[in-house]
């Protein structure tokens, strides 16, 4: 009998990768001027802002649904044209459906492409192209949950089971059969859960999508922030949490549902009773949309717009790859690098007591892990813009507000992730070291970290290819980045400066994307 040992990686690559950590973290510091001194000399200019949030204009709440009702209704439109156009593209990119490179080539590079985009900036683009109000806000969500949907379901599509594939294929089934039959019965639970989850994240973006024009809340949300009405913009983001808090309750149920089954026992006539009663519901939300939002058509001046964009894309100000003399392309995109890095590093650290807070595998009593989900959930809820706008009382419109602003929001995405590679852990090993009179700190050192130290590390690559998208959007309100030049040259029209800097932000991204995947790939 021999035994299998666990195969370490060499030391010398482990101090060799935390050497370029630490050496990456000191120019990210260098970089956004990122001093713990003039945060702690700021502190009263925050505690004074978030003074002049609370009380919250409770009387606000009349004049709030209505801009919620239409932020819903950009999303429900939004994410479900958006995933009519992904799953056929996600079937093009899977290589176990499309077996011919030149078609599945292509769709990766059209999804890898879209997906770099971050949705404020498709906001923004689409405000100028067919003027503010929601039909920006509702195509920039199209494109947002293309993105998003056509990645998660084509990598879902490549992990079914090949052999009802393979056995379709041996008897001359052709692809449209082999789809219908093979394919879909086993990825049309994960594509409706992926659209859920999906429907989720497009409330919580088309939030802020009002901040540069683009209907719905967000557009409320910036004029009460114009006008310096901080207590109306609290009760907007209460009154955004509250609707956000329940729509995650109800999806999470639907989502674990339709991946792991009704926990009771059901009858088929029940089920399909829910599944019809479940499509109703769809639909008529789906109408009600249409119905209820005032989408506008192109506006006369839409296709002079749109050609001089194009030609301005195809025509990019390669002058402002680098200037010597002052602010250009390479430098806001090492600066936004900067944000986002140490932005990551430090949710990284925050989050860990909040994800052991909310791990129900950690507590006795599930009231104790409800309360760390419930704060976990109100921190992600809160906009990265509004967290700018508080550090920035702190420490002026410069990147450390974009750091502090991006690492504190990212404490509520990543502390979730965290907190559910703790509760999917296996139990045996803490149950064996509590039998025999370990304590606290011995089973954490021992049974717990060991086991969630990788999922940690994947889910900390992941989201810092999401931070490198966000801090794109941060200069918006002057918090750095690649954001504060790309906002100026779109308002002022400037289309080869918007291409220039369209193709660093789509270059940057990619090269982002490519080097996390492959290390999650190793790593899990």
């Amino acid at each position: 009998m021999s035994v299998t040992s666990v195969k370490r990686p060499p030391r010398t690559k482990i101090y060799l990768t935390a050497i370029i950590m630490i050496l990456f973290l000191i120019g990210s510091i260098y970089q956004t001027d990122a001093t713990l001194s003039k945060l702690v000399t700021g502190t009263p200019e925050i505690l004074k802002f978030i003074g002049e949030m609370f009380p919250p204009d409770w009387a606000f709440f009349a004049d709030i649904w209505k801009p919620m009702a239409q932020t819903i209704q950009m999303s429900i439109i939004g994410t479900t044209v958006g995933a009519i156009f992904a799953y056929p593209m996600a079937l093009l990119a899977a290589r176990n459906v499309t077996t011919t490179p030149w078609l599945f080539y292509p769709a990766r590079l059209i999804m890898n492409l879209l997906r770099t985009i971050p949705d404020l900036l498709y906001a923004a683009l689409f405000a100028v192209l067919v003027g503010f109000g929601p039909t920006a806000g509702t195509l920039a969500l199209i494109f947002f949950t293309f993105g998003i949907l056509s990645k998660l379901a084509y990598e879902s599509t490549e992990a079914i089971d090949p052999g009802p594939l393979e056995a379709m294929t041996a008897v001359g089934a052709n692809k449209l059969k082999l789809i219908r039959f093979g394919v879909l019965p086993q990825v049309a639970p994960t594509y409706l859960a992926h659209f859920l989850y999906t429907f989720e994240v497009s409330i919580r973006a088309s939030a802020i999508l009002g901040l540069v024009g683009a209907g719905g809340i967000g557009l409320l949300l910036k004029n009460t922030l114009d006008l310096f009405r901080y207590d109306q913009s609290c009760a907007i983001v209460i009154y955004t949490l509250i609707v956000v808090v329940i729509i995650d309750l109800v999806s999470t149920r639907f989502r674990s549902y339709l991946l792991k089954g009704s926990a009771k026992p059901m009858s088929e006539s029940r089920a399909r009773t829910y599944k019809i009663v479940g499509w109703v519901a769809v639909i008529a939300l789906f109408i009600w949309s249409l119905t209820g939002l005032e989408l506008t058509g192109f506006q006369p001046t839409t296709w002079i717009l749109t050609k001089a964009m194009i030609t301005g894309l195809f025509h990019p100000d390669w002058a402002y790859v680098y200037i010597p003399e002052g602010e250009d392309l390479l430098r806001s995109l090492l600066e936004t690098l900067s944000i986002s890095y140490l932005g990551n590093f430090v949710s990284a650290i925050v989050c860990l007591p909040f994800a052991f807070w909310a791990a129900a595998n950690m507590s006795r009593f599930r009231a104790v892990s409800g309360t760390g989900k419930l704060f976990l959930s109100i921190v992600r809820t809160i906009p990265e813009i509004i967290m700018a706008l508080i550090f920035i009382k702190a420490v002026g419109p410069n990147a450390y507000a974009g750091v502090m602003a991006l690492g504190l929001h990212s404490v509520g995405m990543l502390g979730k992730l965290y907190a559910e590679a703790i509760e999917n852990m296996d139990m045996g090993p803490t149950e064996a070291m509590n039998a025999v009179g370990a304590n606290i700190w011995q089973r954490m050192a021992f049974a717990v970290i060991p086991q969630v130290i990788p999922d940690f590390i994947s889910y900390t690559l992941y989201r810092f290819e999401i931070n490198v998208r966000s801090a794109t959007l941060l200069g918006v309100i002057g918090a750095g980045g690649i954001g504060t030049p790309l906002i100026f040259a779109l308002n002022a029209r400037q289309w080869p400066r918007v291409g220039i800097i369209l193709i660093g932000i789509i270059i940057t991204v990619s090269i982002i994307d490519y080097i996390s995947g492959s290390l999650r790939k190793r790593i899990v």
